[in-house]
Protein backbone atom coordinates (compact mmCIF):
# COMPACT_ATOMS: atom_id res chain seq x y z
CA UNK A 1 0.00 0.00 0.00
CA UNK A 2 1.83 3.05 -1.43
CA UNK A 3 0.22 5.98 0.93
CA UNK A 4 0.64 3.67 4.02
CA UNK A 5 -0.15 6.08 7.55
CA UNK A 6 -0.61 9.58 5.34
CA UNK A 7 -2.74 11.42 7.63
CA UNK A 8 -3.92 15.59 7.23
CA UNK A 9 -4.39 15.87 10.93
CA UNK A 10 -2.19 17.97 12.44
CA UNK A 11 1.37 16.45 13.88
CA UNK A 12 0.56 18.45 17.43
CA UNK A 13 -3.13 16.31 17.89
CA UNK A 14 -0.69 13.30 18.56
CA UNK A 15 2.24 15.46 20.66
CA UNK A 16 3.15 13.18 23.70
CA UNK A 17 6.00 13.97 26.44
CA UNK A 18 7.64 10.76 25.73
CA UNK A 19 11.09 11.14 24.25
CA UNK A 20 10.44 10.24 20.85
CA UNK A 21 7.26 12.16 19.71
CA UNK A 22 6.39 11.10 16.18
CA UNK A 23 3.64 11.51 13.73
CA UNK A 24 1.48 8.34 12.26
CA UNK A 25 3.58 8.30 9.23
CA UNK A 26 6.49 7.89 11.71
CA UNK A 27 8.22 11.28 11.42
CA UNK A 28 9.36 12.92 14.86
CA UNK A 29 7.46 16.15 15.51
CA UNK A 30 10.28 17.93 17.60
CA UNK A 31 13.77 18.13 15.70
CA UNK A 32 15.22 17.99 19.62
CA UNK A 33 14.26 14.65 19.92
CA UNK A 34 15.25 13.51 16.00
CA UNK A 35 18.25 15.10 16.66
CA UNK A 36 18.70 12.64 20.30
CA UNK A 37 18.10 9.40 18.68
CA UNK A 38 20.03 10.36 15.20
CA UNK A 39 23.63 11.26 16.80
CA UNK A 40 22.90 7.52 18.95
CA UNK A 41 21.91 5.88 15.58
CA UNK A 42 24.61 7.83 13.50
CA UNK A 43 22.24 8.94 11.17
CA UNK A 44 21.56 12.51 9.07
CA UNK A 45 18.10 13.93 9.21
CA UNK A 46 15.67 14.57 6.63
CA UNK A 47 13.52 18.01 8.49
CA UNK A 48 10.82 18.96 6.68
CA UNK A 49 9.33 22.58 7.14
CA UNK A 50 5.80 22.70 6.23
CA UNK A 51 2.14 24.14 6.33
CA UNK A 52 -0.99 21.58 6.69
CA UNK A 53 -4.26 22.78 5.28
CA UNK A 54 -3.86 25.53 3.09
CA UNK A 55 -0.74 24.86 1.47
CA UNK A 56 -1.62 22.09 -1.65
CA UNK A 57 2.37 21.69 -1.87
CA UNK A 58 2.98 20.56 1.36
CA UNK A 59 -0.22 18.04 1.47
CA UNK A 60 1.04 16.69 -1.59
CA UNK A 61 4.56 16.26 -1.55
CA UNK A 62 3.45 14.22 2.64
CA UNK A 63 0.68 11.97 0.76
CA UNK A 64 2.71 11.03 -2.22
CA UNK A 65 6.40 11.21 -1.38
CA UNK A 66 7.99 11.66 2.08
CA UNK A 67 5.06 10.27 4.10
CA UNK A 68 4.92 6.83 1.98
CA UNK A 69 6.07 3.35 2.53
CA UNK A 70 8.11 3.63 -0.20
CA UNK A 71 9.93 6.89 0.75
CA UNK A 72 10.81 5.18 4.05
CA UNK A 73 12.30 2.07 2.75
CA UNK A 74 14.13 3.96 0.28
CA UNK A 75 16.22 6.46 3.36
CA UNK A 76 15.22 5.22 6.67
CA UNK A 77 18.38 3.48 6.96
CA UNK A 78 20.53 6.08 6.73
CA UNK A 79 18.48 9.36 7.57
CA UNK A 80 16.02 9.88 10.56
CA UNK A 81 12.53 12.18 9.41
CA UNK A 82 11.60 15.42 11.25
CA UNK A 83 8.23 16.91 10.72
CA UNK A 84 8.04 20.56 11.56
CA UNK A 85 4.65 21.31 10.54
CA UNK A 86 2.00 24.35 11.15
CA UNK A 87 -1.46 24.57 10.76
CA UNK A 88 -4.31 27.44 11.50
CA UNK A 89 -5.66 24.53 14.49
CA UNK A 90 -2.17 24.61 15.90
CA UNK A 91 -2.58 28.44 16.33
CA UNK A 92 -6.18 28.35 17.76
CA UNK A 93 -5.45 25.74 20.24
CA UNK A 94 -2.33 27.50 21.35
CA UNK A 95 -4.67 30.55 21.76
CA UNK A 96 -8.12 29.53 22.69
CA UNK A 97 -11.29 32.49 22.41
CA UNK A 98 -11.44 34.03 26.25
CA UNK A 99 -14.43 32.26 26.10
CA UNK A 100 -13.81 29.03 25.01
CA UNK A 101 -14.49 25.54 27.22
CA UNK A 102 -12.20 25.67 30.34
CA UNK A 103 -10.40 22.39 29.27
CA UNK A 104 -9.30 24.33 26.07
CA UNK A 105 -7.61 26.97 28.15
CA UNK A 106 -6.05 24.66 30.71
CA UNK A 107 -4.78 22.88 26.95
CA UNK A 108 -3.22 25.83 25.36
CA UNK A 109 -0.12 25.82 27.96
CA UNK A 110 0.36 22.62 26.01
CA UNK A 111 -0.12 23.63 22.69
CA UNK A 112 1.70 27.08 23.10
CA UNK A 113 4.90 25.10 24.07
CA UNK A 114 4.79 22.99 20.64
CA UNK A 115 3.65 26.00 18.78
CA UNK A 116 6.66 27.71 20.10
CA UNK A 117 9.08 25.34 19.59
CA UNK A 118 8.06 24.84 15.87
CA UNK A 119 8.13 28.94 15.38
CA UNK A 120 11.53 28.88 16.46
CA UNK A 121 12.45 26.17 14.10
CA UNK A 122 11.27 28.01 11.32
CA UNK A 123 13.54 31.02 12.80
CA UNK A 124 16.66 29.06 12.96
CA UNK A 125 16.45 27.59 9.82
CA UNK A 126 15.01 30.68 8.04
CA UNK A 127 12.72 29.01 5.83
CA UNK A 128 11.61 31.44 3.30
CA UNK A 129 9.09 29.10 1.83
CA UNK A 130 6.59 26.37 2.57
CA UNK A 131 7.34 23.55 1.89
CA UNK A 132 11.08 23.37 2.21
CA UNK A 133 13.59 20.04 3.08
CA UNK A 134 17.03 20.26 4.74
CA UNK A 135 19.31 17.75 4.91
CA UNK A 136 21.02 17.99 8.06
CA UNK A 137 23.94 16.41 9.77
CA UNK A 138 23.21 14.46 12.95
CA UNK A 139 24.45 17.55 14.69
CA UNK A 140 21.72 20.09 13.12
CA UNK A 141 24.27 21.50 10.79
CA UNK A 142 23.27 21.93 6.96
CA UNK A 143 24.12 19.70 4.21
CA UNK A 144 21.27 21.11 1.85
CA UNK A 145 17.97 22.30 1.33
CA UNK A 146 15.58 22.32 -1.09
CA UNK A 147 12.26 24.79 -1.73
CA UNK A 148 11.32 24.15 -4.51
CA UNK A 149 9.57 20.12 -4.88
CA UNK A 150 7.53 19.77 -7.55
CA UNK A 151 7.34 15.83 -6.85
CA UNK A 152 4.66 13.47 -7.03
CA UNK A 153 6.45 10.83 -6.76
CA UNK A 154 9.18 8.97 -4.32
CA UNK A 155 10.80 8.07 -7.72
CA UNK A 156 11.44 11.98 -9.38
CA UNK A 157 12.25 12.69 -5.76
CA UNK A 158 15.10 10.28 -5.60
CA UNK A 159 16.50 11.40 -9.31
CA UNK A 160 16.48 15.09 -8.16
CA UNK A 161 17.95 14.29 -4.75
CA UNK A 162 20.83 11.83 -6.87
CA UNK A 163 21.95 15.29 -8.76
CA UNK A 164 22.78 16.67 -5.11
CA UNK A 165 24.92 13.70 -3.43
CA UNK A 166 28.41 14.61 -4.28
CA UNK A 167 28.15 17.84 -2.84
CA UNK A 168 25.72 16.76 -0.04
CA UNK A 169 29.17 14.08 0.47
CA UNK A 170 31.36 16.84 0.32
CA UNK A 171 29.80 19.08 2.98
CA UNK A 172 29.45 15.68 5.34
CA UNK A 173 33.30 15.16 5.12
CA UNK A 174 34.39 18.52 6.00
CA UNK A 175 31.43 18.19 9.39
CA UNK A 176 33.23 14.54 9.48
CA UNK A 177 36.41 16.20 9.84
CA UNK A 178 35.69 18.20 12.36
CA UNK A 179 34.69 15.69 14.18
CA UNK A 180 37.73 13.70 14.47
CA UNK A 181 39.93 16.76 14.64
CA UNK A 182 41.92 17.85 17.36
CA UNK A 183 43.49 21.32 19.01
CA UNK A 184 44.38 23.71 16.20
CA UNK A 185 43.63 21.62 13.42
CA UNK A 186 40.13 20.86 15.04
CA UNK A 187 39.78 24.94 14.86
CA UNK A 188 40.82 24.46 11.16
CA UNK A 189 38.67 22.00 10.58
CA UNK A 190 35.57 24.12 12.15
CA UNK A 191 36.74 27.25 10.00
CA UNK A 192 36.59 25.35 6.68
CA UNK A 193 32.81 24.05 7.53
CA UNK A 194 31.89 27.49 8.69
CA UNK A 195 32.91 28.83 5.31
CA UNK A 196 31.69 26.47 3.24
CA UNK A 197 28.06 26.90 5.18
CA UNK A 198 25.97 29.45 3.90
CA UNK A 199 25.77 32.63 5.72
CA UNK A 200 22.04 31.92 6.47
CA UNK A 201 22.83 28.45 8.52
CA UNK A 202 25.61 29.39 10.07
CA UNK A 203 23.44 29.83 13.14
CA UNK A 204 23.81 26.12 13.53
CA UNK A 205 27.29 26.02 13.98
CA UNK A 206 27.54 28.12 17.20
CA UNK A 207 28.26 24.76 19.71
CA UNK A 208 31.62 24.98 17.46
CA UNK A 209 31.97 28.13 17.63
CA UNK A 210 32.07 28.20 21.17
CA UNK A 211 35.31 25.58 21.36
CA UNK A 212 37.35 27.52 19.25
CA UNK A 213 38.82 30.00 22.45
CA UNK A 214 39.32 26.83 24.01
CA UNK A 215 41.31 25.17 21.30
CA UNK A 216 43.13 27.66 20.62
CA UNK A 217 43.67 30.65 23.68
CA UNK A 218 47.32 31.69 22.34
CA UNK A 219 45.12 32.33 19.00
CA UNK A 220 48.26 30.96 16.73
CA UNK A 221 45.40 29.95 14.46
CA UNK A 222 44.21 33.75 14.11
CA UNK A 223 40.99 32.59 13.78
CA UNK A 224 39.74 33.01 17.89
CA UNK A 225 38.93 36.74 17.38
CA UNK A 226 36.37 36.23 14.27
CA UNK A 227 34.33 33.58 16.38
CA UNK A 228 34.29 35.70 19.00
CA UNK A 229 32.59 37.85 16.82
CA UNK A 230 30.80 35.17 15.65
CA UNK A 231 29.36 33.78 18.95
CA UNK A 232 28.34 37.54 19.76
CA UNK A 233 26.04 37.18 16.43
CA UNK A 234 24.60 33.85 17.53
CA UNK A 235 24.07 35.22 20.76
CA UNK A 236 21.87 38.20 19.78
CA UNK A 237 20.05 35.92 17.86
CA UNK A 238 19.44 34.10 21.26
CA UNK A 239 18.35 36.88 22.27
CA UNK A 240 15.53 37.25 20.07
CA UNK A 241 14.20 34.25 20.03
CA UNK A 242 14.12 34.44 23.43
CA UNK A 243 12.29 38.02 23.19
CA UNK A 244 14.58 40.02 24.98
CA UNK A 245 16.12 41.94 22.04
CA UNK A 246 16.97 44.95 24.11
CA UNK A 247 20.47 43.05 25.05
CA UNK A 248 21.42 42.84 21.81
CA UNK A 249 23.22 46.06 21.42
CA UNK A 250 25.13 45.57 24.98
CA UNK A 251 25.98 42.00 23.60
CA UNK A 252 28.09 43.75 20.74
CA UNK A 253 29.63 46.57 22.69
CA UNK A 254 30.72 44.03 25.49
CA UNK A 255 32.28 42.05 22.89
CA UNK A 256 35.13 44.78 21.72
CA UNK A 257 36.53 44.16 25.70
CA UNK A 258 38.02 40.94 23.93
CA UNK A 259 41.69 40.66 23.93
CA UNK A 260 40.96 38.64 20.13
CA UNK A 261 39.57 41.20 18.62
CA UNK A 262 41.19 42.93 15.94
CA UNK A 263 40.22 46.81 15.18
CA UNK A 264 38.24 46.10 12.68
CA UNK A 265 36.29 43.49 14.22
CA UNK A 266 35.78 45.74 16.89
CA UNK A 267 35.00 47.98 14.31
CA UNK A 268 32.46 45.34 13.22
CA UNK A 269 30.99 45.09 16.90
CA UNK A 270 30.43 48.65 17.15
CA UNK A 271 28.38 48.77 13.99
CA UNK A 272 27.00 46.25 14.71
CA UNK A 273 25.56 47.72 18.35
CA UNK A 274 24.51 51.05 16.43
CA UNK A 275 23.09 49.29 13.66
CA UNK A 276 20.57 47.62 15.94
CA UNK A 277 19.62 50.69 17.77
CA UNK A 278 18.74 52.59 14.39
CA UNK A 279 16.54 49.54 13.22
CA UNK A 280 14.50 50.86 16.23
CA UNK A 281 11.84 53.93 15.98
CA UNK A 282 14.61 56.60 17.10
CA UNK A 283 14.03 58.02 20.40
CA UNK A 284 16.67 60.73 22.04
CA UNK A 285 18.79 58.82 24.12
CA UNK A 286 18.52 55.58 21.29
CA UNK A 287 20.10 58.61 18.87
CA UNK A 288 22.53 59.58 21.25
CA UNK A 289 24.37 55.70 22.29
CA UNK A 290 24.26 55.54 18.24
CA UNK A 291 26.35 58.53 17.89
CA UNK A 292 28.05 57.27 20.75
CA UNK A 293 29.32 53.73 19.18
CA UNK A 294 29.50 54.95 15.52
CA UNK A 295 32.30 57.74 17.33
CA UNK A 296 33.74 54.50 19.27
CA UNK A 297 34.06 52.74 16.34
CA UNK A 298 35.45 55.23 14.09
CA UNK A 299 38.06 56.50 16.61
CA UNK A 300 39.68 53.37 16.46
CA UNK A 301 41.03 53.83 12.92
CA UNK A 302 39.86 56.37 10.70
CA UNK A 303 40.86 55.20 7.35
CA UNK A 304 39.38 51.48 7.43
CA UNK A 305 36.31 51.44 4.63
CA UNK A 306 33.79 50.86 7.85
CA UNK A 307 35.10 53.74 9.47
CA UNK A 308 33.99 55.81 6.49
CA UNK A 309 30.56 54.24 6.32
CA UNK A 310 30.32 54.95 10.09
CA UNK A 311 31.07 58.77 9.15
CA UNK A 312 28.08 58.70 6.80
CA UNK A 313 25.80 57.19 9.24
CA UNK A 314 27.43 59.43 11.31
CA UNK A 315 26.40 62.52 9.81
CA UNK A 316 22.85 61.31 8.84
CA UNK A 317 22.01 60.77 12.42
CA UNK A 318 23.67 63.63 13.86
CA UNK A 319 21.58 65.77 10.84
CA UNK A 320 18.04 64.05 12.15
CA UNK A 321 18.58 64.71 15.71
CA UNK A 322 19.75 68.18 14.96
CA UNK A 323 16.66 68.92 13.13
CA UNK A 324 14.39 66.95 15.80
CA UNK A 325 15.83 68.82 18.36
CA UNK A 326 15.02 72.73 16.51
CA UNK A 327 11.63 71.55 16.11
CA UNK A 328 11.43 70.49 19.71
CA UNK A 329 13.13 73.74 20.53
CA UNK A 330 10.58 76.06 18.87
CA UNK A 331 7.71 73.38 20.33
CA UNK A 332 8.80 74.77 23.64
CA UNK A 333 8.88 78.23 22.95
CA UNK A 334 5.33 78.30 21.48
CA UNK A 335 4.41 76.86 24.95
CA UNK A 336 5.79 78.82 26.73
CA UNK A 337 4.20 81.70 24.83
CA UNK A 338 1.02 80.57 25.26
CA UNK A 339 1.54 79.83 29.21
CA UNK A 340 2.84 83.71 29.32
Amino acid sequence: MKKFLFVLISCFLIFSCAKAPKNEAGWFTNLDSCLEVSKKQGKNVFLLLAQDGVNPASDSLKENVFFTEEFSQKYSQKYEFCDISLSQELFQKANPKSDAPKSEQREAKKFKEILDHKMKIFSVYQSRSMPTLFVLTKDGFVLQDFAYMPFETVEQFSEFFDQYSPEILKIQEIADAVENAKGKEKVLAIDKLYETTSTTYRYQLSSLMRQVEKLDPKDETGLVGKYVLAIASSDAMDAYFNRTPEIVPDIYEKVVESKYLSVLQKQQAYYAASYVIGSNMPTPEGMEKEIQLLKNAISLDETTELAKICSVRLKAIEDFKNRQDEINRKIEEESSQEDE
